[in-house]
């Protein structure tokens, strides 16, 4: 595993959990590539571009706004890729509302596409 591809994943939870809306577009900006895209098995098509990853990261929040994302573990890395698994959770970790493990493909040091699998 690389240095950057696990900072990239850390980063990535940080994103989802940031609360304050410019800072969250100012930290995808940074994260994503412009073309970057987000599918998981609840969506019927992807996610594609910071605007809409923004927007579902804004209407989670707005669904559970106190609740956070975290790692579980990095699973591992190679070729541009990075598996790892995490957990979504009320505050405290009293109770998890779901699970999943993600993998992250990486382009020219930012994240360009996640396919999520939720457990």
């Amino acid at each position: 595993m690389t240095d950057t591809s696990v900072d990239l994943v850390h980063r990535y939870i940080e994103v989802i959990n940031e609360r304050d809306a410019a800072r969250r577009r100012a930290l995808l900006a940074g994260l994503f590539t412009e073309d970057g895209s987000y599918i998981d098995q609840n969506l019927t098509a992807p996610l594609v571009g910071l605007e809409a990853i923004d927007q579902s990261m804004a209407e989670m929040q707005e669904l559970a706004p106190d609740d956070y994302f975290s790692i579980i573990s990095v699973l591992g890395s190679h070729n541009d890729m990075v598996l790892f698994t995490w957990r979504w959770a009320t505050p405290g970790g009293a109770m998890s509302r779901a699970t999943g493990t993600d993998t992250v493909l990486i382009r020219d040091g930012r994240i360009h596409r996640i396919l999520g699998f939720i457990n």
